[in-house]
């Protein structure tokens, strides 16, 4: 079976060009459309599998840093339950490989715009338990989670709401109800 790539690479261009043509406001001026469509694409391209078990992290060496007693009572040491192995939208994938819940707040607030599936579930998962304290605190970032953010995520969740309820007509009543009821 033999493929022609430059007639997939067509097809694909011409399906991505579809995709975002459905997203952006009719008469957005041209170059207006590339600057969003290349920022929406670096966020998709920003997902990325995340594994981080802190207990696991505290009490053996992963090859780089020597296992001691101070990297067992150093920082993120009260974090031992944050079992972390999702796919999650990451600042940079290159130069900041970890997670920041501020960051990825305002991220799901752009994500909706693409893919707000991702997104609501996005916040959902940094409620969960095995990523928010017995406290309810959430994890700030990996250098030191217990640094405090201003709360945004309720924000990030409300504006969620408002951009799919004015995409489909139809807000997500039953995410918001999973956000703030059950959380």
């Amino acid at each position: 079976m033999t493929v022609n790539l430059k007639s997939c690479s067509k097809k694909r261009k011409k399906e991505a060009d579809e995709f975002y043509a459905e997203i952006f406001p009719r008469g957005v001026k041209n170059d207006l459309a590339k600057v969003q469509r290349q920022a929406l694409a670096g966020l998709l391209w920003s997902k990325q599998y995340y594994h981080y078990d802190i207990e696991k992290w505290l009490s053996n060496s992963d090859g780089i840093a020597q296992n001691n007693d101070r990297r067992k009572s150093g920082r993120n040491n009260d974090w031992k339950h944050l079992k972390n192995q999702d796919v999650i939208s990451m600042p940079d994938k290159w130069e900041y490989p970890w997670y920041a819940a501020w960051d990825q707040s305002f991220q799901c607030i752009s994500m909706a715009v693409v893919d707000p599936v991702f997104a609501k579930n996005q916040l959902l998962l940094l409620m969960r338990e095995w990523y928010m304290k017995p406290d309810g605190q959430l994890p700030s970032y990996e250098w030191n989670f217990s640094d405090v953010n201003p709360p945004v995520q309720a924000w990030a969740a409300m504006e969620i709401f408002e951009i799919e309820r004015k995409t489909t007509g139809k807000g997500d009543i039953d995410f918001l109800k999973k956000y703030f009821i059950n959380c």
